[in-house]
């Protein structure tokens, strides 16, 4: 918390006054409060609210809506969060262009270069704007503002249960009953909500060990932090021309690319989808279909190469009216190829080095089987 409230003192506020707000969970010491009430905010009020039972992550954050009795928006950060110095500027700009759109559900603060569901690299496409928009919600650091906060609480009254869907990615349902994350994405996907995201990222996440991270050392959640005031060019609204991907981290353009309407095909470039009973499919995925389009891994991000029209055989466009084996096989060497920019798997563990993966995965063995006996 020391690490992020120093990042906030050196934000840059211009002449606003801020409220800071620290909400801490009850817990068996006082040594977070102690350091709360002696931290020094110098740029407005502070508020030390003081939890007086153990919540949980969940009911914490969910709790946070009472203030929205006297703010309209709320700049959410957790304890392993750092943000850019113009953090600030980017999510002002950005919530008073999008706070009347019913479309946006939040502003993201960060910005994936890893697809958190593949574990692989993740590069939106660019269209001249400085966001994009994703079926996703975010929790390492975003905005929530009155009227879209009301209306993701009056959906969540009425979806306790979290069932399995085959509509949702299936790493939500791994997620523990204190995520209130899976519920934000999972309104996000079914009601078709953006959050907004920035191509240069406002926040980072050191991924420090707690009660919902093991902190075995992979940072995979670190990005780089935008260090410049931009002036920010966003697009008017969800529908002025902007790139917009799914809950699967898919864009949601392809479907105009191809000249196929949405409602007939899936789009699956990740290779996470549940195929069902769609007329197409564009997958990585070997599939036993007729292959009516076929295209090539070479340009980024991902989908360009549909955009492009870049003839090859990594990526297919299937009819699933006509069955047939294919003889096409996935190649482990391509993807890594493609994806880091080696020439093969000795190629890639050489590079990152066999003695540091045979570390991490000691280090990764031994804290499994700490917290398993403590």
């Amino acid at each position: 918390m020391e690490r992020l409230l120093s990042s906030l003192n050196n934000a840059v506020y211009g002449n606003d006054n801020i409220t800071l707000i620290i909400s801490i969970d009850k817990s068996d010491t006082d040594t977070v409060e102690t350091f709360a009430e002696q931290f020094c905010w110098n740029h407005g009020e502070k508020i030390v609210d003081k939890h007086t039972l153990n919540m949980g992550l969940r009911r914490h954050m969910m709790s946070l809506d009472k203030w929205f009795a006297s703010y309209n928006a709320l700049i959410i950060l957790e304890d392993d969060i750092v943000v850019s110095p113009y953090f600030y500027s980017y999510a002002k700009t950005c919530i008073l262009k999008y706070s009347n759109d019913p479309q946006i559900a939040g502003i993201s603060l960060y910005n994936f270069d890893v697809n958190y569901q593949t574990r692989l690299p993740f590069t939106p496409m660019k269209n001249g704007h400085d966001v994009y928009f994703m079926n996703c919600a975010m929790s390492w650091g975003e905005v929530w503002m009155k009227k879209q906060w009301k209306a993701f609480k009056e959906w969540l009254n009425l979806h306790e249960e979290f069932s399995y869907s085959p509509t949702l990615p299936g790493c939500l349902f791994k997620w523990g009953k204190n995520s209130w994350l899976k519920y934000h994405t999972r309104y996000c996907i079914e009601e078709n909500k953006y959050f907004v995201y920035p191509y240069n990222s406002y926040s980072t996440n050191f991924g420090d060990k707690g009660v919902h991270h093991a902190g075995y050392g992979f940072d995979i959640a670190q990005v780089p932090l935008e260090m410049g005031d931009c002036h920010l060019k966003l697009p008017c609204s969800i529908d002025d021309d902007c790139v917009k991907y799914d809950g699967f981290f898919e864009n949601k353009s392809i479907c105009n690319w191809l000249g196929i309407n949405d409602n007939s095909i899936i789009i699956d470039l990740n290779g996470l989808k549940c195929l069902s009973d769609k007329s197409f499919i564009l997958s990585s995925k070997i599939l036993d279909y007729k292959i009516i389009r076929s295209f090539g891994m070479d340009y980024h991000p991902i989908e360009a190469n549909i955009l492009m029209n870049n003839s090859g055989y990594d990526l297919f466009l299937y009819s699933t009216d006509v069955k047939c084996k294919n003889i096409h096989r996935l190649s482990i060497n391509r993807l890594y190829t493609y994806y880091y920019h080696i020439t093969s798997i000795p190629d890639f563990l050489r590079k990152i080095g066999f003695m540091n993966i045979a570390i991490e995965c000691i280090r990764y063995f031994f804290i499994k089987i700490k917290s398993k006996f403590s």
